[in-house]
């Protein structure tokens, strides 16, 4: 073979050495494009999904929520306790303002929330007049608001305009609607494993309760007779009680095994003299502390048992009630009126069943397990008083 011929061949083949890694390299290059670009896709479909909320709307939501709106200042309790410390960066606005509606709140959560004060006051979601054209300059990643307030305009804009709402619903079920509704926030935020946890402690204490109170009704056990009035009023003037069962207070003691003499009274004053001719076995004062100025049931953070106990004596000294069962054997107590809507609701829960039957519910402890909650997952201390006790 001629040299000229071999080299000719040598070159050829080199030749085609050189195309097949050019080949390669190509559908390597090719195929690391295409990599990057499904990643780049699948990295953006993952920055959404999808939920179901509390009336069984699919929200598509990011799943990174950095800006929180609560439409209901009460809401802030049960953020609080699902995203800790982290909802003081997170909270970009409130229905109304903190520090005027919740006076005990908005101290307690000043002690470790610097923001509070940052916060866009957005309107009134009872008088459904919150703000849209805030709400959209906020721009939002989740709005919060209760199931009772669907079909408000203001509520029906903001979904129109495609903003997030989501609702919740802690109104329901007194006994277990807020642990549903926090379970289901928990997994929008990203807080699944932290949530169930703390909702099924709670839970686990109220189911505790219930069961003893099923065991009590099965046995016949005769039902404590009870009265329960509001005290956002002084006890010189009668608040009103609460006697539909269907839902709120109404609902709560009827399950309870109460025997409520509020029953078919719905929401209104009682009569003075119907709560003489019945004759209750106990009394309950709802309390909170509504505003600073007014006489009135004062419970929370700040209250004391000797505080409180003292302004339960007011209502000894209103015509006729010293003749009272419940007065005479001194079972007049008070409650804090919104506790049901807090993460720590199972402890009142706790707390009135052993205002209703004392013999049958001593062993339990509800402010030891109140304590333990608060230190176990809120992000504020426990402290101040949610029910009390009058004592003679």
């Amino acid at each position: 073979m001629k040299l000229s011929k071999i080299k000719t061949n040598i070159l050829g083949l080199l030749l085609a050495f050189v195309l097949v890694l050019t080949s390669i390299g190509c559908s390597s290059k090719t195929a690391s494009s295409e990599n990057a670009a499904n990643a780049t896709n699948s990295s953006t479909a993952s920055k959404t999904a999808v939920y179901t909320d509390m009336l069984g709307r699919k929200v598509t939501l990011t799943t990174n929520v950095k800006k929180v709106a609560i439409l209901r200042t009460m809401d802030i309790y049960v953020m609080s306790a699902i995203l800790g410390k982290e909802l003081d960066s997170k909270l970009i606005a409130v229905g109304q303002s903190f520090k005027q509606t919740d006076i005990d709140g908005y101290k307690k959560y000043s002690e470790v929330y610097h923001n509070l004060d940052k916060m866009t006051n957005v309107g009134s979601i009872y008088d459904d007049a919150i703000s849209l054209e805030t709400m959209v300059k906020l721009n939002p990643d989740i709005i919060i608001v209760d199931k009772q307030f669907y079909g408000y305009s203001c509520v029906n804009k903001m979904i129109e305009v495609g903003l997030p709402v989501v609702f919740t619903d802690d109104n329901s079920d007194p006994f277990y609607g807020t642990g549903k509704s926090m379970k289901m926030l928990g997994k929008m935020l990203g807080k699944e494993k932290h949530v169930d946890e703390m909702v099924d402690y709670a839970n686990k204490k109220t189911d505790s309760v219930l069961k003893t109170v099923a065991k009590l009704e099965a046995s016949n056990v005769k039902k404590p007779k009870l009265y329960f009035e509001c005290g956002n009023v002084s006890p010189s003037e009668i608040g009103v009680t609460r006697g539909d069962t269907s839902n709120g207070w109404g609902y709560i003691w009827q399950k309870l095994g109460a025997d409520n003499i509020g029953v078919g009274n719905k929401n209104n004053s009682m009569n003075p003299e119907q709560v003489l001719t019945s004759n209750p076995d106990l009394i309950v004062i709802g309390g909170a502390n509504w505003n600073p100025d007014g006489n009135i049931m004062r419970l929370g953070f700040f209250a004391t048992q000797k505080s409180a106990s003292e302004h339960l004596d007011l209502y000894t000294k209103r015509a006729g009630w010293s003749d009272l069962n419940a007065i005479k054997t001194g079972r007049l107590s008070a409650i804090h009126f919104n506790i049901t809507v807090h993460p720590f609701a199972f402890a009142g829960i706790e707390e009135m069943a052993k205002i209703l039957y004392p013999d049958e519910f001593a062993n339990l402890n509800p402010e030891k397990d109140m304590q333990e909650f608060f230190k176990k997952y809120m992000p504020i201390k426990d402290s101040g008083t949610f029910w009390a006790n009058w004592s003679k």
